[in-house]
């Protein structure tokens, strides 16, 4: 098989998706020569007095007629033609087009007169296209057969050797040029195919290199993220267990099995323990993010929301009682069609949103669920009437280690880490997050909390957009290409 390509392109996808996408291109813009050509008949013939002959009537149709015809065909053919770099690939298929276009395009300009062709300058632009498609030695090649065809047929057609079909209605005389413009006209020509060449093909293998390069930094970057929180997963886990162990030690001694304790030593071990509690959460938390940015792969799988929604108020179901506070869901959507998601990091979200209204409700206060349909997903409004967050403090709120300034924080226990958690993992299912301040259940006294989440119907599975160089799995998920 003929190699086209370097070795660097082998594994690399996104060279693959721009030949694909190019190669769509050239195809539509085919069309759009089929009926240049057309209206260049019928424009010529009524409009602009060319007095074409039949021979050039019947030869132009034709050739419009064949260009639709192996359009027709490439266009069809091009989903089954892999990526495969030791295979027939997309690369020899444009080739393929080029030479084909190259050829029905001769024939055009010797059918309108060679060097008095109105429509030799298409060459050029055919150049500049093989020049951001193939490498430089098959294109160099091309230009030179081009310009030596070229430059034989007006010679042969200059000496009556072949026969003459300039168009009469643009030229007054048979053969208006003369040898020497010939010859300055081909130098001229041949020049500009090969400056065209040139610009061209040296301009696209510099955006592929660069392209190759970001991609290649974009991947060391992952690598340092994974190395790195690998790293902060480590040195938690070395903190969580003498913190763990004073934990441990702070609980027997208020329990009392070592003896009894005086009131005043009571009372500076449970805050010891509280403290302990707090940095245990923290530890956790950061432990979570690490996890998250880790976890690449996630399990998709079909959710039922109503069913889940259910089964997350049951769990919280015991915490709303305790503080005597109203939970409603309402299902407004229309279609309740199936959501595609990860199940377990779903529930880590929602569940963190919610336990955070029963958290920031007052005794006897309120929190409403709405799910509503939206043009490619839904929407879950979790709203509360509890205390709110300023709206200085809304724009910081997904801050890690960030909490709203108006947050008792003897009362309220918290790391600042859990709504940073939540809009990494609805970004990671490919949804978004708004909170807003008052609610729609906001009083007097009360402002409340609005939770906004967006999340897709059909969540894909793909971090980065890396495509592989394997021609069943390429096309399967290219085929709208």
């Amino acid at each position: 098989m003929l190699p086209l390509i370097p070795e660097w392109t082998y594994h690399y996808g996104e060279f693959w998706r721009a030949i694909r996408i190019r190669n769509l291109w050239f195809i539509r813009l085919r069309y759009l020569a089929v009926l240049m050509l057309v209206g260049f008949l019928v424009i010529g013939e009524l409009l602009l007095n060319f007095n074409l002959t039949q021979t050039q009537i019947i030869a132009i149709s034709l050739i419009s007629f064949s260009i639709l015809v192996y359009n027709l065909i490439i266009h069809r053919v091009r989903k089954y033609v892999g990526c495969d770099p030791k295979r027939f690939n997309c690369l020899h298929l444009s080739l393929i087009q080029m030479m084909l276009d190259l050829i029905m395009l001769m024939f055009v300009v010797y059918y309108t007169g060679i060097i008095g062709s109105p429509l030799y300058m298409f060459f050029i632009f055919h150049m500049i296209i093989g020049s951001l498609i193939l490498p430089g030695y098959l294109i160099y090649t091309a230009a030179g057969l081009v310009s030596v065809t070229f430059c034989l047929l007006d010679f042969l057609q200059r000496y009556s050797l072949i026969e003459s079909h300039l168009i009469q209605g643009l030229y007054n005389y048979h053969r208006p040029q003369t040898v020497t413009y010939d010859i300055i006209f081909m130098i001229v020509f041949t020049l500009m195919l090969f400056v065209s060449v040139y610009i061209g093909n040296k301009i696209s293998r510099q955006l592929y290199k660069r392209e190759q390069q970001l991609r290649t930094t974009l991947e060391k970057l992952n690598e340092a993220e994974v190395a790195k929180q690998k790293y902060i997963m480590g040195v938690v886990h070395e903190v969580k267990t003498p913190v763990t162990a004073i934990h441990s030690i702070i609980d027997i001694i208020l329990n009392k099995f070592t003896g009894p304790i005086n009131e005043e030593v009571e009372t500076k071990l449970k805050r010891a323990r509280i403290r302990t509690d707090e940095t245990l959460n923290l530890l956790n938390d950061v432990l979570q993010i690490s996890k998250l940015k880790l976890l690449d792969i996630r399990n998709t799988e079909e959710i039922d929301l109503n069913e889940y929604l259910t089964s997350l108020f049951d769990k919280q179901h015991e915490s709303a009682k305790s503080k005597e506070i109203e939970l409603e869901y309402v299902d407004k959507r229309t279609i309740k069609k199936l959501i595609k998601s990860d199940r377990l990091l779903l529930e880590l979200a929602l569940s963190n949103i919610l336990s955070n209204a029963i958290k920031y409700s007052n005794k006897g206060g309120k929190v409403e669920v709405l799910l509503e349909n939206n043009s490619d997903g839904v929407i879950l409004d979790i709203t509360d009437n509890g205390i709110g967050i300023p709206k200085d403090d809304l724009k910081k709120i997904f801050s890690q280690f960030y909490r709203a300034s108006n947050i008792d924080k003897n009362k309220h226990e918290g790391t600042g880490m859990g709504l940073a958690i939540v809009k990494e993992i609805i970004e990671m299912l490919g949804g978004g997050i708004n909170i807003e301040s008052p609610s729609r259940l906001a009083d007097e006294n009360n402002p409340g909390t609005s939770c906004k989440i967006k999340l897709p119907y059909n969540f894909k599975q793909s971090k980065y957009d890396i495509f592989e160089v394997n021609n069943q799995e390429y096309l399967s998920n290219n085929n709208n290409l």
